[in-house]
């Protein structure tokens, strides 16, 4: 079962639905892909519902859709468990039985403003108790950054909400939390019928500096995830000591701390893999789609997975606008420029503040590409 919802649907997603008979729930995003000739097998709500009820599996490609989820079952034990996911205060309680020394304080965004930052541990992160992506987040590490980020709140986190449901993202209340020194990854798995955690991938997710909370470049390769999965599949173990989820997919973003090598889980995004396409690189290193490996209860062979691509790093890139801009990027060029390009995917919505994603496998000899799509603004790749 699963419900597919804007901002985008991935074709390989699509064509996978079609070959299995997949089904779909029956709304305006799965209506307008039927109308440009794809064979979907869709539901009506009552339709979807029950079988939902007979097969326990449900999966959404964005987390719009728990609008419909909310209505269509508010007292399910799934949207229960899914509204303590969502709530990064109340995930914070939960992570505070596995992480009892981790600072963390639930804040309305009214009473931000009263806060004394001298009195803060800084570094900290601030971010809306109910978020998606990077909306509202900020990083502080001193009284002049405590006041930036609450000026920014101000001049524009509204308008930032209202691109999306408020089951996504709030502003009523925010979250302060402890900073933690390290390097970011994230990782889709699901839970299978009997509570199990089945990792299918994990992405290093790469900043430009310490202060950078863009979402430009992820990255996987053997390297990446033979040295992190032992840690990550264990705190999939733990969670479900405490929340006993079974057939549940999900996006969980840790930080490894530098100083301990603790991994620290950042949020849990319910009911989903990565966000837009990003979990569709696993098609470049395992041939699979992660949606495939939940609906059909297998993983990646850990064991072979890698075998004839140990060196090589597979990336995906968002190739986001600098600053709003009714200029186009040209792709051809992108694909010129940089060695070892996959796959490019134009998104041609100019209401979204990207152009599209680009799918690189990296040899050792062009490492150094990473960096600079990193650091680029993309400007000189513009039409």
């Amino acid at each position: 079962m699963i419900i597919l919802e804007k901002p985008y649907v991935s074709a390989p997603l699509v064509a996978y639905l079609e070959s299995h008979c997949i089904p779909v729930l029956r709304n305006e995003m799965a209506t307008q892909l039927v109308s440009q000739d794809h064979k979907l097998n869709l539901l009506d709500d009552e339709q979807f519902i029950e079988q939902y009820k007979q097969t326990g599996k449900l999966y959404a490609v964005s987390e719009n859709a728990l609008v419909w989820l909310y209505a269509a079952l508010p007292q399910s034990e799934l949207v229960q468990k899914i509204k303590i996911l969502k709530d990064k205060a109340k995930f914070r309680e939960i992570c505070h039985q596995l992480y009892p020394d981790f600072y963390y304080k639930e804040v309305e965004a009214a009473a931000l403003r009263k806060i004394n930052p001298k009195e803060l541990p800084l570094p900290i992160v601030l971010k809306p108790s109910v978020g998606f992506l990077s909306v509202g987040v900020y990083i502080i590490r001193n009284t002049d950054e405590w006041q930036a980020a609450l000026d920014d709140i101000d001049r524009n986190f509204e308008k930032q909400c209202a691109v999306f449901p408020e089951t996504v993202v709030q502003s009523g209340h925010f979250v302060l939390e402890q900073f933690i020194e390290g390097e970011e990854y994230a990782v889709d798995a699901y839970y299978d019928k009997d509570g199990k955690p089945n990792i299918i991938n994990i992405f290093h997710h790469i900043f430009k500096d310490e202060t950078d909370v863009s979402d430009r470049l992820y990255s996987m390769s053997k390297q990446i995830f033979e040295a992190n999965y032992p840690a990550f599949n264990q705190f999939c173990i733990d969670l479900n000591g405490v929340l006993q989820l079974k057939n549940f997919p999900m996006h969980v973003e840790f930080r490894v701390d530098k100083h301990t090598g603790r991994a620290i889980p950042i949020e849990v995004n319910p009911l989903r893999f990565a966000g837009m396409c990003l979990n569709d690189l696993t098609m470049h290193t395992c041939k699979m789609l992660p949606v495939q490996a939940y609906f059909e209860g297998t993983h990646p062979d850990y064991q072979h997975m890698w075998d004839g691509i140990e060196d090589d790093t597979f990336s995906f890139i968002v190739l986001d606008k600098p600053y709003e801009t009714t200029r186009a990027l040209d792709f051809e060029a992108i694909k010129r420029h940089f060695h070892g390009v996959l796959e490019t995917r134009d998104i041609m919505n100019p209401a979204m503040s990207i152009w599209g994603f680009l799918f690189v496998k990296t040899d050792k000899a062009h490492r150094e590409e990473l960096h600079e799509i990193l650091h680029t603004d993309l400007v000189a790749f513009m039409k």
